[in-house]
């Protein structure tokens, strides 16, 4: 039996709508600036060592009130428009009829992450869903998984995600990886290119060994 760890934004739902629009409202509301389109805030999202604060808000770090107004705004938002992606549901209730146990690793907040699951039906399949605000440090530091194996039924550990981000967490963290191409990275960096990668949901099971 495996334990599977996946990532929600990019990899399970497809959030990019919501996660805009709060950011947007943000930015509005405290900072007086104009809206940043989709496209460059999942790519930022996923990218290594960006300062987001800088490049969402223009400041050198979060403020206490832009990351309440965010998670405020995003409580409700994130309800709008994100969706699990085509075939989701589908592996979900496959792997956990094969016995595997579920986890979600995510950088968002546990609270909205646990919304989107229930909204979606898909909280059911999971033991557990680890957000950023239950670590120290976020992905791509192990620190997430780490405290999954805790709670991990099985010894074969899999991280599955949509960015070199998820890959490096799970290198991190000494567990096996693959790569999902549906989501917001369409290719991973040079020196990941042996990582097992995923076109379709329906390909998952297939390299898990199942």
């Amino acid at each position: 039996m495996k334990t599977v760890i996946f990532d929600l934004d990019g990899t399970l739902v497809d959030s990019r709508e919501d996660i805009t629009a709060s950011i947007n409202h943000v930015r509005e509301k405290i900072y007086g600036l104009e809206p940043i389109d989709s496209a460059f805030i999942v790519e930022k999202m996923n990218g290594i060592g960006e300062n987001l604060a800088y490049l969402f808000y223009g400041v050198e770090r979060y403020e206490p009130r832009a990351r309440e107004l965010f998670e405020r705004h995003y409580a409700r938002q994130c309800l709008e428009r994100t969706k699990p992606f085509p075939g989701i549901p589908g592996l979900l209730a496959s792997l956990k009829a094969e016995g595997c146990d579920l986890f979600v690793a995510t950088n968002a907040p546990s609270r909205t992450s646990e919304s989107i699951l229930r909204n979606g039906n898909m909280d059911r399949y999971f033991t557990d869903i680890v957000g950023a605000d239950r670590v120290v440090d976020p992905k791509p530091h192990p620190e997430m998984i780490f405290r999954i194996l805790e709670m991990a039924k099985f010894e074969e550990i899999w991280m599955i995600g949509d960015s070199a981000k998820d890959m490096m967490t799970a290198e991190n963290a000494n567990v096996k990886s693959i790569f999902v191409k549906w989501g917001y990275t369409e290719r991973l960096p040079p020196g990941m290119e042996k990582i097992p990668t995923a076109v379709e949901p329906g390909e998952i099971g297939r390299l898990l060994n199942l």
